[in-house]
């Protein structure tokens, strides 16, 4: 029986840039999938998600208005 052989430093070398890579791949993987689920779940078109966070800084402000209203002075 032949003992097996610890890499050495050009193996070591190839197989860190090899899983470096393979990382890299899955995580732009990953991303891709992370970032077309919450555009799907946030639904609508570009400018019906504009005119919603219109509407909840409308409301925001609102409040913001009444609650310095009923503050004392």
């Amino acid at each position: 029986m032949v003992p097996l052989q610890i890499p050495g430093g050009p193996e070591l070398l190839v197989l860190v840039i090899a899983l470096g890579l393979n990382l890299l791949v899955l995580v732009g993987v990953l991303g891709g999938l992370g970032y077309f689920l919450l555009r799907i779940r946030s639904g609508g078109s570009v400018s019906d998600r504009l005119d919603r966070i219109e509407r909840k800084i409308g409301r925001l402000e609102a409040q913001v208005e009444q609650l310095q209203d009923e503050e004392p002075e």
